[in-house]
């Protein structure tokens, strides 16, 4: 994944947001002020033009993704909306059960630490993210009123620096209890930084500390696997610069995290979340083309 420009992903998602928010039938799918708060910070950052911003709002750019769902597989945009409802209520979940501090991790022009930040003055907010994506996401967030003393966005390639050293910039404490998200991150990177990426977060984090993050399906070499939508979905990342490199069956996820000291404490996939999310919504028939699986990790009692 390229470092040297804004994600293309990161501002896509952030438009995405807007779009969900203007369709109608939607009304209630993304969390409480997520689309609002996404769009000022990216309105107010700069990296996206203004008039690029408007037309996800449109109705003809609504019609234009039915079409294009429709040639390719249905549900792809609310499958958005409900990963980012999912990685909402779970960090709200985690703060619930004693969490008091947040880690985003390739947060991108995602708003859920500046509402955390908002909602739990109490609760520390980190964000990390590259310096191509994080820069205009602090002004975004500077310009559209939203710093607060308890957030704390991180300009940070971890591919050259460790988690450790950037977090000792932040107030972050690594003996406290956290919830850290990754969510679209995973499956950029290599095996073994993947490996990493729990090894570290368990090294700096508490005692019933959680990680809420997605992952794609892969086959036995850790090759990832998006089904019906496999050719489509990497071919685009790939034009983009931002190839997908990591996958791995949800059968295996357990194991692969416990050698990290985690034990799985949730995994879901569309169609649990169709019912969880969408039925009560009055949405028991709408298609989801989920490409991942959601899963929330804790950290194992026995190696504390």
């Amino acid at each position: 994944m390229s470092h040297e420009r804004t994600s293309l992903t990161a501002k896509k998602i952030a438009r995405f947001m807007v779009l969900i928010d203007a369709v109608p039938r939607f009304a209630g799918l993304l969390p409480a002020d997520a689309a609002t708060t996404a769009e000022a910070i990216l309105r107010a950052s700069g990296a996206v033009a203004q008039r690029h911003i408007d037309m996800m709002r449109a109705p003809w750019t609504q019609r234009f993704y039915e079409i294009a769902e429709a040639w390719t597989a249905r549900g792809q945009l609310v499958w958005f909306g409900l990963r980012k409802r999912w990685m909402a209520d779970a960090v709200e979940e985690a703060i619930a059960a004693g969490a008091t501090q947040l880690l985003v991790v390739g947060a991108g022009f995602d708003p859920l630490a500046a509402i955390i930040a908002r909602r739990h003055p109490e609760v520390t907010c980190v964000e990390i993210d590259a310096p191509a994506t994080a820069a205009p996401k602090r002004e975004g967030v500077r310009g559209a009123g939203f710093a607060r003393t308890n957030l704390h966005l991180c300009a940070a390639d971890l591919s050259k620096r460790s988690l450790g050293e950037v977090l000792r910039e932040t107030p972050w404490r690594s003996d406290a209890q956290s919830v850290v998200v990754a969510e679209g991150l995973l499956m950029y990177l290599d095996v073994k930084d993947v490996k990493a990426f729990f090894r570290a977060i368990h090294e700096h984090t508490g005692a019933g500390s959680r990680v809420a993050f997605s992952y794609v399906d892969g086959d036995d070499a850790g090759q990832p696997h998006l089904g019906t939508l496999d050719w489509l979905i990497r071919t685009s990342l790939r034009l983009a610069g931002e190839r997908m490199r990591w996958g791995i069956p949800p059968e295996r996820l357990r194991a692969f995290v416990e050698e990290a000291g985690f034990f799985v404490g949730e995994q879901v996939d569309g169609a649990a979340l169709q019912k969880e999310v969408l039925a009560p919504l009055g949405l028991p028939e709408e298609p989801v083309a989920a490409y991942e699986y959601l899963a929330m990790v804790e950290r194992a009692k026995a190696r504390e």
